[in-house]
């Protein structure tokens, strides 16, 4: 894979220009898969040693629910995340996915997992506490809270996107006279 479109300022990233630590958008791209590999088997790794020896570790069940809840929202995110590298990697047959790839999305790539671990928790934190119109049955139970976390994560963008609607009907509206 050539790099083309080069920027002749080095401050600035062009279309397809690779993030300044990587060589090309080849090894960028490998970079990348490694770095989803990893925090996949890391994540899967803390969701057993929590699961099989939290007790040892002095973890409670409220913690465990906790520590399931982040970390589902961070592997929908992660789900999320590498759905898209798929996308934009993978060409097939006749280039089926008409997503290129745009290494200047790397920070975004990157940081995807922990943005959403961190929404699906602050959402599902409101959602237990019935703020939202939302009942979520056994808030206690490690299970649930790793799935609706997923599903949070996974969906983060769009759980952002409603979040912003509903603070908009509470959140007053700055007035035309400042």
């Amino acid at each position: 894979m050539e790099d083309s479109n080069q920027n002749n300022n080095p401050t600035e990233l062009g279309s397809d220009e690779v993030v300044p630590f990587f060589k090309s958008s080849r090894s960028q791209i490998v970079f990348e898969f490694w770095y989803l590999v990893t925090l996949l088997v890391v994540s899967c790794l803390v969701l057993l040693l929590i699961q099989l020896k939290g007790s040892e570790y002095g973890i409670t069940h409220s913690d465990k629910v906790t520590m399931f809840a982040l970390i589902g929202g961070f592997l929908g995110g992660w789900v999320y995340d590498t759905k898209w590298f798929y996308r934009v990697t993978a060409r097939g047959k006749n280039n089926q996915y008409g997503f290129p790839w745009h290494s200047h999305k790397f920070y975004w790539r990157v940081l995807t997992p922990f943005l959403a671990a961190l929404v699906a928790f602050s959402t599902y934190l409101l959602a237990s506490m019935d703020v939202f119109p939302v009942i979520i049955n056994n808030t206690d139970s490690a299970k649930v809270s790793f799935a609706v976390c997923f599903l949070l994560g996974y969906f983060s963008d769009l759980v952002l996107s409603r979040l912003a609607k509903w603070a908009e009907t509470f959140i007053p509206k700055a007035s035309e006279n400042g």
